[in-house]
């Protein structure tokens, strides 16, 4: 029975996450899950032409410009240092470079490098006042209950 114990502990962090959850502003709420859903999308469709990754993007969230998007996407390639030899690419040049990247891992350091690409761009999409810590408390949350099982 220990391990049945054991197991409430996520049961029980989960829950109270979902109640910090709902008191989230809005706007984060929408920036976290935009964030986890791009990367699950690129993730999802590694074989995929970057146009029609694209195109998945656009159809699941018409309200996020191509402009705001390369940006953020941008400062996701940056800072996991995405083709580093590539100045300036525009979206369909780094979809492809993030679909490269992320076909490099497998297992718990694909869920890893996931995780901290869902955070990048969700800080990149939130309002500028979001602190990181925030974003990176409840990316595992959102990824479980608001991405995956949609």
């Amino acid at each position: 029975m220990a391990f049945f114990d054991f197991l409430h502990i996520f049961t029980d962090l989960f829950n109270s996450i979902e109640k910090a959850w709902n008191k989230l502003d809005p706007q984060v709420q929408d920036a976290l899950i935009k964030g986890s859903t791009v990367i699950n999308i690129i993730n999802e469709n590694l074989q995929a032409t970057p146009d029609s990754v694209f195109d998945l993007i656009e159809k699941k969230f018409p309200d996020v410009t191509k402009d705001k998007l390369t940006a953020a996407l941008a400062n996701v390639t940056d800072k996991l240092k995405v083709a580093q030899d590539t100045a300036n690419p525009d979206l369909l040049t780094t979809i492809k470079n993030l679909q490269t990247y992320f076909s490099g891992f497998q297992g718990k350091f694909w869920e890893g490098t996931a995780s901290t690409a869902s955070q990048l761009l969700s800080i990149a999409l939130a309002p500028d006042e979001t602190p990181f810590a925030k974003v990176a408390s409840f990316i595992e949350y959102v990824y479980r209950r608001k991405i995956k099982n949609s």
